[in-house]
């Protein structure tokens, strides 16, 4: 076999090696050195820990080499790691600038918005978005999903979620997020229509202490857990007796309707379950309400379906209850 022949063969070797490397095992393995270990990388990850390994072990199998120290803490990169490091970067950098590139100019006619959203804004503002959206671009595709501020942030972080609605507290901890407020909403005690404070027109802190307490949602605080609790009672939080904590609106009611505590939550929530048999009451409290607000990643600013998506959100009805707040800012 001649030189150039056995040099043509190792090519084609070579770039159906390089054609068998998965961006994910990439993408993992930026993040494992980034936070030095494999259990560091599945929170930024949001994988299980032995998927995080078979990534980085099926990565070390296509190039023949060990990427990284395992014995030593924090985990560190082997040579060969610290050599394929910048190659790693520089491929997912150049892979996102082109699907940026080819999102930016896609026609409306066949467009695609992935929404990251949570249910009360899906039950009660979403529909009248999409109206707007599609009654201007028939074309375009919606794919909707839910789930908490913090798994919010981190899928508009990766890219999995084109634009998303969460609250504008907790705040974002990543730079790069373009922010548009659009509205306020009260957050007001939930009550049986036997309790005592059902007979006053409002209730105050001092009163809500004196209480077993229900709040919304769960999760750490990091996570934004209890935010509607913590947002209203603010300094006073750590003298409050937490009874329950939940994610579910329907839930806090039953527990509320059972005599299990007072239940604080945002009203847009509340639309979203029946609370006959309660009452609810404002709150004498400055800080007794919270704001909610569309979040897209600034790289994608120029992009047509977000752009429209943003056009729609001015158009569409807000929901009953709440004040409109208008403005846009890029962190």
């Amino acid at each position: 076999m001649s030189d150039e022949s056995t040099g043509e063969h190792l090519s084609h070797a070579l770039l159906r090696e390089t054609a068998s490397i998965q961006t994910t095992w990439l993408h993992s393995f930026l993040v494992v050195a980034e936070q030095g270990g494999f259990g560091a990388a599945t929170m930024t990850l949001h994988l299980s820990q032995s998927r995080v390994s078979a990534h980085i072990a099926a990565l070390e199998h296509a190039l023949g080499a060990k990427l990284f120290e395992r014995k030593s803490r924090p985990t560190t990169l082997t040579p060969a790691g610290e050599l394929f490091r910048p190659y790693a970067e520089a491929a997912l950098g150049h892979l996102r600038q082109g699907v940026e590139a080819v999102r930016n100019t896609i026609d409306l006619a066949v467009g695609r918005i992935v929404i990251g959203s949570y249910p009360s804004v899906s039950c009660s503002y979403l529909p009248s978005v999409l109206r707007v959206l599609t009654g201007h671009h028939p074309g375009v595709t919606a794919t909707l999903m839910e789930g908490t501020a913090a798994s919010l942030e981190a899928a508009l972080v990766a890219g999995t979620v084109d634009a998303g609605f969460r609250p504008l507290l907790p705040a974002t901890r990543e730079a790069g997020l373009c922010t548009r407020p659009i509205w306020r909403e009260p957050i007001v005690a939930v009550m049986r229509a036997d309790h005592p404070l059902s007979a006053q027109r409002a209730v105050t802190v001092p009163d809500l202490l004196a209480n077993p307490l229900i709040g919304n949602p769960s999760g750490t605080e990091e996570e934004g857990g209890g935010f509607d609790l913590r947002r209203v009672l603010g300094a006073e939080f750590a003298r409050a007796t937490i009874a329950y904590l939940t994610d579910q609106p329907a839930t806090l009611v039953a527990l509320v309707r059972s005599a299990f505590g007072i239940g604080l939550i945002n009203t847009l929530a509340l639309t979203t379950t029946s609370t006959d048999g309660l009452v609810t009451r404002p709150i004498e409290s400055l800080t007794a309400y919270r704001d909610v607000a569309l979040f897209w990643n600034q790289r994608r600013s120029r992009d047509q379906a977000v752009c429209a998506f943003l056009r729609a959100i001015d158009e569409a009805d807000l929901p009953d209850g709440v004040v409109a707040l208008r403005s846009t800012v890029c962190d």
